[in-house]
């Protein structure tokens, strides 16, 4: 069962820090599920993360394989190019705070939604169900593949670093991460997430420091080993391959506003005024861990050489067995682990929200209670947490990145996204525009991905002398799908009728929360629509909390109000 892995002899001390840290996650796990009261808890936390957690849990749930391994992995193949990583992703996730966070978390709460297909049924006023139906289930598909995806490259890093077998890795690495969801739900998420974090920003930071010291600044050697190409803005590339390289970066953040596990962040910071706080927090967390991973490549560089047969994903883990012995190898290493994990928790969560709240709640048990919910919703991460392991096996084979940026990251991006940010800014935005996107965004993408293959099949695929067409074909799938889906929406919304009320609903983004929910007495009912849930379900606005207020206190049935 268990081989030569790269790690030798400090594969025992691996194992010994994997095993501590799985240990934590458990304990987290059984600690947060305490506070299961009702699905709001189990999907949301019932809003009660503080901003710090939030941030840090913000970009541990996005950051995954993908930067821990992929990004150093990057930059060692192709030199200073790989900054451009944080191109888009930085800027979109300023953004998404600035523009998307307050909006959502003010919303979701006045009517009590949990999950983004309830927010869009809601915002949209649509009675047929097809948009939470459509949402659900492109939710759960690219959802559910992202969690196979990590489960996937956490048995492999097991395997590389120890010599286990992959399949053993994908095994332990899928039973915990789903235990400890199905345990604490989304406390547990966000907790690990904080801690996963914690590990994942200290990895990114020692390792650079400790080859600073030793090395220096990378720069000057890689100018010398390169000829030019490793320290090129644009790694050598000119004409439109140059600028389709980095439009494919570029693009990579049009992913975040559709990415579930990062808007649910949003809906679950504890106050509106704490998202700046936590919007710092993820900027910071990013910008030294997306800096920390390039340098990590850059130094592999320095100290293994150009054109070392590294192997895909063990830059990272080569260079910490290289400047970092024992057991701080072991703890540095298990940071790669933890940013698959804190990602497949959190794609695991939403998934299971999408089936629990969204079908189940939505569609077959209207009058389910709380404690049914909570019940069903640990039922449902137990059994897709098995399906994502069972699709792990099958998948093993196939690249991490493959599955993560051009069939999750990517589709949900696509499908989801441009329905986000119109919900929330613009008023003529229908349902049946949001609908059609979310279609045409899936399906671009799907299709995009394998658009070299097909038209080299039917043999059309341009020839690499026509630059354009080349790079066209070539390029990231999310950019080109992102724009489809955002005309669709826009030109199908202009030829549909708009819902009623969503002045009174624009009004509501633009008030302190306090201003429309009220202060809620112990005991008294809520002022809002159940949203989602209701036969016509619409935001409550300023008007009907008042209106809400006035009825609860009897203030006209005496002439007068009961408590003077």
């Amino acid at each position: 069962m268990q081989g030569s892995g790269i790690a030798g002899t400090a594969g025992t001390w691996v194992l010994v820090t994997f095993g501590a840290y799985l240990v934590v996650l458990v304990g987290i796990g059984l600690w947060s599920s305490r506070f299961m009261d009702d699905v709001g808890d189990y999907v949301i936390g019932g809003r009660q993360i503080g901003p710090v957690v939030t941030g840090f849990s913000e970009r541990a749930s996005e950051m995954s394989g993908w930067l821990t391994l992929g990004v150093p992995a990057d930059a060692f193949s192709s030199g200073i190019i790989a900054f451009y990583n944080g191109l888009g992703m930085i800027p979109a996730d300023l953004l998404a705070w600035a523009g998307i966070a307050k909006r959502l978390r003010k919303y979701t709460e006045i009517v009590r939604s949990v999950t983004l297909p309830t927010f869009f049924e809601t915002r949209l006023g649509d009675e047929t169900g097809y948009v939470k139906g459509i949402s659900s289930v492109v939710l759960m598909l690219f959802e559910g593949g992202y969690v196979g995806a990590q489960i996937v490259a956490a048995g492999v890093l097991l395997q590389v670093l120890t010599g286990v077998d992959d399949s053993v890795g994908i095994l332990v690495g899928g039973v915990i991460v789903v235990g400890y969801t199905m345990l604490g739900g989304y406390f547990a998420v966000a907790w690990t997430d904080y801690f996963q974090g914690a590990v994942i920003l200290v990895a990114f930071i020692i390792l650079p420091v400790i080859a600073f010291t030793n090395y220096g600044l990378p720069f000057e050697e890689l100018a010398r080993m390169g000829s030019g190409s490793l320290t090129s803005v644009t790694a050598g590339l000119t004409g439109w391959a140059a600028v389709f390289a980095i439009v494919s970066y570029a693009a990579i953040g049009l992913g975040v506003p559709g990415n579930p596990h990062i808007m649910v962040r949003f809906m679950g910071i504890d106050r509106v005024k704490n998202v700046r706080l936590a919007a710092l927090v993820a900027q910071l967390f990013m910008f030294v861990a997306y800096v920390g991973a390039v340098l990590v490549g850059l130094y592999a560089l320095v100290v293994f050489g150009q054109g070392a047969n590294l192997g895909q994903n063990k830059v990272m883990p080569l260079l910490t067995l290289e400047l970092v012995p024992g057991v701080l190898a072991g703890i540095i290493l298990a940071a790669a682990l933890a940013a698959m994990m804190s990602s497949a928790d959190s794609q695991l969560l939403v998934a299971t929200s999408a089936v629990v709240e969204d079908v189940y709640h939505g569609f077959f048990n209207q009058e389910a209670t709380d404690e049914q919910l909570v019940r069903y919703s640990r039922i449902v991460t137990v059994l897709l947490g098995a399906a994502s392991i069972g699709f792990a096996f099958l998948a093993k084979g196939t690249p991490v990145y493959t599955l993560v940026l051009d069939y999750a990251w990517g589709g949900l991006g696509a499908s989801l996204g441009p329905t986000v940010i119109a919900t929330l800014w613009w008023k003529r935005v229908t349902a049946e525009g949001a609908a059609s996107s979310m279609l045409v965004g899936a399906t671009t993408m799907i299709t995009w991905t394998q658009l070299p293959t097909i038209l080299d099949a039917v043999g059309l695929m341009p020839p690499e002398s026509s630059g354009f067409l080349y790079g066209l074909v070539g390029v990231y799938g999310l950019f080109p799908a992102f724009i489809l889906s955002s005309l669709t929406l826009v030109v199908v919304s202009l030829l549909t009728r708009p819902p009623s009320g969503v002045d009174d609903q624009f009004d509501v983004f633009d008030k302190p929360l306090s201003a429309v929910v009220g202060q809620r007495a112990s005991g008294s009912r809520d002022y809002v629509t159940d949203g989602g849930r209701d036969a016509a379900p619409v935001a409550v606005t300023e008007a009907d909390a008042i209106r809400a207020h006035v009825a609860d206190a009897d203030y006209w049935r005496d002439g007068g109000r009961d408590d003077e």
